[in-house]
């Protein structure tokens, strides 16, 4: 019996590494899991993926900043699976690497309306369902930028300073019917993408790695997607409105692996 047995689980952001090791965790620990993007092709890959190991997953296009699709989400989910036990909410649109005096407000604005508002909709959708079910797990997933700052990255970090803040926000009011919500900060992952970086950037990124702390950087499944599951089960059934670094501590010498803005 996994921690997660029989639990029904969103997790949006699809196309997101961080999200991909998130939902792969939750399945292994028996929870059946919804995996969202507006990208269906996305979608579709987490769950085929999911399923080649064993998991059980089911795959769902959709934008939820649009109106009306979270709410669609939620109904299909509670009709096909009788219930949503946990949300997930890692959609992190891509960065523009520009500085903040270049075009500052609709950057904003499409970082919140893809980031943000779809995490506002989500929770709002799925609420009334926890409650109906005794309560709930959300975990609102920021983006590897955020523990720090860098140049070109002030949407990314913006975003989830707003995240944490709805985490604590909506943590406070929906505690008391058990609907339990916390922000999870992970670090950069050790992913094909990142390796490319590295190559490009050669040896001062192994400098980087060196002074973090535990001097290696995040597996999405067994570091982030374990915090997640910390936060998502039962031993974690008094945490609310928590900020948690599953980072191995890079938050704390902030090393910085952004390649900042392209102007």
């Amino acid at each position: 019996m996994g921690l997660l047995s029989a639990k029904v689980a969103i997790v949006t952001g699809a196309a997101n590494e961080i999200a991909q090791g998130i939902a792969l965790r939750f399945c292994r620990e028996g929870a059946i899991v919804i995996v969202v993007d507006p990208d269906s092709a996305q979608a579709e890959a987490l769950a085929s993926r999911i399923g080649v190991a064993g998991g059980e997953a089911r795959a769902y296009g959709a934008d939820l900043g649009q109106p009306g699709e979270a709410e669609r989400l939620a109904g299909d989910i509670v009709t096909f699976q009788g219930g949503i036990d946990i949300l997930v909410n890692a959609s992190h649109p891509p960065l523009r690497w520009d500085r903040l005096d270049h075009d500052p407000l609709h950057r904003f604005r499409s970082a919140f309306e893809a980031t943000v508002a779809p995490a506002v909709a989500a929770m709002a959708a799925v609420r009334p369902h926890m409650v109906r079910r005794g309560g709930g797990r959300i975990i609102n997933v920021g983006s590897v930028y955020g523990a720090s700052a860098n140049e070109g990255v002030a949407d990314a970090v913006t975003m989830d300073g707003a995240l944490a803040a709805l985490s604590r926000a909506a943590g406070v009011e929906w505690a008391r019917d058990n609907v339990l919500i916390n922000f999870l900060q992970g670090a950069v992952p050790d992913t094909a993408m990142f390796a490319a970086y590295r190559a490009e950037k050669g040896v001062i990124v192994d400098h980087l790695i060196e002074i973090m702390p535990m001097r290696r950087l995040a597996v999405p499944i067994e570091d982030i997607g374990g915090a997640a599951l910390l936060l998502a089960s039962d031993e974690g059934c008094f945490l609310v409105g928590q900020k948690v670094y599953a980072d191995g501590g890079q938050h704390l010498v902030a090393a910085v692996f952004e390649p900042g803005a392209t102007r």
